[in-house]
């Protein structure tokens, strides 16, 4: 049914409209002429693609499901926020590595947490504490990068310790059920990530 609502709207263009139009193009004059429809049509096939099947329901994931879908999520925004301007690959990749590593995102995540700018719902508190606890460490067993434990006990390390990637795992958890619940809330908690590495830019002067 959805691939008939999509020929529909497809064969309902205009035969003014060049089909040529409708190919991706870098030309921001092109994008303009695509009617909205074709536009609307791709933008909905891509956020199906970019999601798990319609059977899934985000309450009962697991929150480790949870955190490896906000991972992605919050990769790729941090990916393409400093591709460009063009940079060394090494460089451009120690950049993003810096900014998604565990002791960034905890940074974020604790501004996110007192900030009346985007304040968490119920169900919202309720993944980060799920989350938290995913992120912990049990039985012996030491979750996250080596370098937050400062020593064979555990002690908290220069990096933070074991809490930081309690932070980390909570933060995607949620960013990954916002991203499949709530695209426009989605929105709403990227523009948020997004001042606060504006601050840490300015701070360590990179050019974005």
């Amino acid at each position: 049914m959805e691939m008939i609502s999509v020929l529909i709207i497809l064969f309902s263009i205009p035969p003014s409209v060049s089909w040529t139009n409708l190919a991706p193009s870098r030309s921001n004059a092109r994008a303009e002429r695509l009617p909205m429809a074709a536009l609307s049509v791709g933008s909905n096939l891509l956020d199906q693609m970019l999601s798990p099947n319609s059977s899934c329901d985000p309450s009962q994931m697991s929150p480790t499901s949870l955190a490896y879908i906000g991972d992605s999520v919050f990769e790729l925004f941090v990916r393409s926020r400093y591709v460009w301007p063009a940079r060394r690959t090494t460089d451009l990749q120690n950049l993003v590595v810096g900014r998604v590593r565990a002791e960034t995102q905890s940074k974020i995540f604790r501004k996110l947490l007192t900030t009346d700018t985007f304040q968490l719902t119920k169900e919202e508190r309720n993944i980060v504490s799920r989350g938290r606890n995913a992120g912990s460490s049990s039985g012996g067993r030491k979750r996250g990068p080596k370098r937050l434990y400062g020593s064979s006990d555990g002690r908290k390390s220069e990096n933070g310790g074991p809490e930081v990637y309690q932070d980390s795992t909570a933060m995607e958890a949620l960013i990954g059920f916002i991203y499949l619940t709530d695209k426009d809330r989605c929105v709403n908690i990227m523009k948020f990530f997004a001042e606060e590495l504006d601050k840490i830019d300015d701070e360590e002067g990179v050019v974005r």
